[in-house]
């Protein structure tokens, strides 16, 4: 072949090759995009709704800059925050969150989102309408972990952080230590959104509050269940009953118990739990559940003389326990029934077991819930007592 054919074939593969050298032609810069990080919705006195976005903001908590014989001070012992909120208002979302691009010079960016959180005027309300923008968009991710705010939403974004740089990022490591007292339910938008389409689950929803310490501090707090029927919070779960409904789930990790035995208040320390369910249909139409629970269990602490340790008082220990974690099931058990919403799942576990039968019942789910019986068992087994034998008390002597 010649030198000329050679050059030619070159010229040819270089030509071709350049296309491919152009980068992604939709690439978005970091420094162009404002990351949202959390999302707040609340119902306004007019009935709008009020969307607040909080974004990262990448200069913050950098040092205060000098200028000439000047200093500039960002924020709060010369550094600015990490985050800004942003707010606006109306009656669609999509148009409300477009609107708010007039507020940053940076193009807004919803995949990062953690959690949204909603107000309890607009839960109360209905949040269909508010969650339909969310799992159409296409960048938005479903795992952002979902709250309903006692009062206002917005306020728990206002809320300096404690401990961590952005209220949003707080908020959700909070939710995730629940996993430790099994107090709330840790809940993603996914989970949240196919209970709310589902003919007969209700969708559940951790409760975020702001409380007030000692010395007139505020701080966020995640304890209890929001109850909704279709996409309306129609109650709640306190803390107690919160963790009775975990036991039934599958899904209550640890917790603490506080029980009285003898003259002593013991924390029974919740160390493992399982369970599992099954539903039985009669032929005269009744559902009886059939609820296995397992729970492992050590002692936290005593006050006290009485000698939980003892092997002789296990047995005491054990059944307070037994107590405890049934009656802490029948609540949640006797709220959800009045409130006629199937926060368990029976319906689902009905239509796997009896698909046929199920076709006739689950119009009528929502009377037929409330008169579903429980037959609960309970097994707990001990799990040591930590480093002491006896409690903390001086031995009698013998004269």
């Amino acid at each position: 072949m010649s030198s000329k054919a050679n050059r030619i074939i070159a010229v040819l593969l270089i030509v071709s090759v350049l296309p491919m050298l152009n980068g992604c032609f939709d690439r978005r810069e970091l420094d162009t995009l404002g990351v949202v990080m959390g999302i707040a919705l609340d119902r306004t006195d007019e009935g709008q709704t009020q969307v607040t976005i909080q974004i990262a903001n990448p200069t913050g908590n950098k040092p205060a800059e000098k200028s000439g014989s000047k200093t500039e001070i960002k924020g709060d012992s010369g550094a600015s925050k990490e985050y800004r909120n942003i707010s606006n208002k109306g009656d669609a979302i999509n148009a409300i969150i477009r609107n708010m691009q007039y507020k940053t010079s940076r193009k807004l960016y919803m995949a990062h989102s953690q959690n949204i959180v909603f107000g309890e005027d607009l839960a109360r309300d209905g949040v269909a309408d508010s969650l339909d923008f969310f799992v159409r968009a296409p960048e938005a991710r479903m795992t952002s972990f979902i709250f309903v705010a006692k009062g206002s939403a917005r306020d728990i974004y206002e809320l300096p952080p404690q401990v961590e740089s952005m209220p949003c990022v707080e908020l959700t490591k909070i939710l995730q230590d629940q996993k430790g007292t099994s107090n709330a339910p840790i809940v993603t938008e996914f989970e949240f959104v196919s209970a709310i389409v589902s003919k007969t689950t209700s969708a559940v929803a951790p409760i975020v509050e702001i409380i007030e310490d000692d010395e007139s501090k505020q701080h966020i707090y995640v304890r209890g269940t929001a109850v909704f029927k279709e996409s309306v919070m129609v109650g709640e779960l306190d803390a107690t009953q919160t963790r009775g409904m975990l036991y039934v789930q599958n899904k209550a990790n640890e917790g603490v118990m506080e029980l009285v035995i003898e003259d002593a208040l013991v924390t029974m320390e919740i160390r493992d739990a399982k369970s599992h369910f099954t539903p039985v249909l009669y032929e005269d139409g009744a559902v009886v559940v059939q609820l296995e629970v397992r729970v492992t269990v050590g002692v936290g602490d005593q006050t006290g003389t009485f000698n939980v340790a003892d092997p002789d008082h296990m047995p005491l220990l054990l059944n307070a326990s037994e107590m405890a974690i049934r009656q802490e099931i029948g609540e949640a058990i006797d709220t959800a029934q009045s409130l006629r919403a199937d926060v368990f799942g029976i319906g689902d576990a009905l239509n796997r077991l009896y698909p046929k039968q199920w076709e006739e019942m689950k119009s009528n789910w929502d009377e037929l819930f409330p008169k579903v019986r429980f037959d609960i068992k309970t097994h707990v087994k001990a799990d040591g007592n930590g480093r002491l034998v006896r409690p903390l008390v001086p031995e009698e002597t013998t004269g």
